[in-house]
């Protein structure tokens, strides 16, 4: 069977939310492996993160439209080349926000300190199930740059929470936390995380999306992230 890439459709590739759950994997891997690359092909793409040539055509289809890919070739032999990194990151910072896409909340804990929370749930069986996350993850990745002593987790799983809360004591209070439990959007990417020491820990670029826009000095910590992580000076080097 001949192979046919950009065919045409009902829904025209710009329409799509290349910043969807999947979709984010497309631009991760352009912003890691597709910036070093002088080229590419879309199977290439497709193969190394596991998710389907449509839904990586769509959304290359879409950046080429917007003039952050550039193309050569046809059809089956079309290869591509990425340079604008910083164009892509600040694109997805101006179309992703934490605070709209991700459902939180907020709780008061009868523990004293951090490192019981992070004991108790070690102990658990729910450490491989939830994430650290914003200024967790930004303190563990070594780039720690606020007071702030509390702990922030995505749940893999949402019917977990009953559970955690209970192994974490956690009582809702609606102002101010110590704990945030998280429903993420990004659940494809999380899911890939690596872990540090015996919980999984958000990665770097996540970190840095979901601080971005975070209300409680996130857009600080960010920066300040930007500034001495080497992955995302690469990416701002990118243009």
């Amino acid at each position: 069977m001949n192979e046919r890439y950009f065919v045409s459709s009902h829904k025209h590739p710009v329409e799509v939310d290349i910043y969807a759950d999947k979709s984010a994997l497309v631009l991760v891997w352009l912003l890691r492996e597709g910036v070093r690359r002088a080229e590419f092909s879309l199977r290439e793409i497709a193969s190394e993160i596991g998710v389907s040539v449509g839904l990586v055509q769509k959304v290359i289809g879409a950046l080429v439209l917007k003039g952050l890919l550039q193309t050569k070739g046809v059809r089956t032999a079309k290869k591509f080349s990425f340079k604008k990194s910083k164009s892509l990151l600040e694109s997805w910072l101006n179309n992703y926000s934490f605070n709209k896409k991700c459902k939180i909340r907020n709780y008061y804990s009868a523990f004293q300190e951090k490192s019981d929370l992070i004991d108790a749930l070690s102990r658990s069986k729910f450490n491989k199930k939830v994430v650290l996350g914003l200024h967790s993850a930004a303190e563990l990745h070594g780039y720690k740059n606020t007071n702030l002593n509390t702990l922030e987790l995505y749940m893999l799983d949402p019917s977990d929470r009953f559970e955690l809360e209970k192994i974490l004591q956690l009582t809702p209070q609606e102002r101010g936390y110590e704990v945030l439990l998280i429903e993420p959007y990004y659940k494809t990417w999380l899911s890939k995380a690596t872990e540090s020491g015996n919980i999984k820990i958000s990665p770097i670029l996540l970190t840095f999306l979901d601080l971005y826009h975070f209300p409680l000095r996130g857009q600080e910590q960010a920066e300040f992230i930007s500034e001495r992580n080497p992955e995302l000076k690469q990416i701002y080097r990118g243009n």
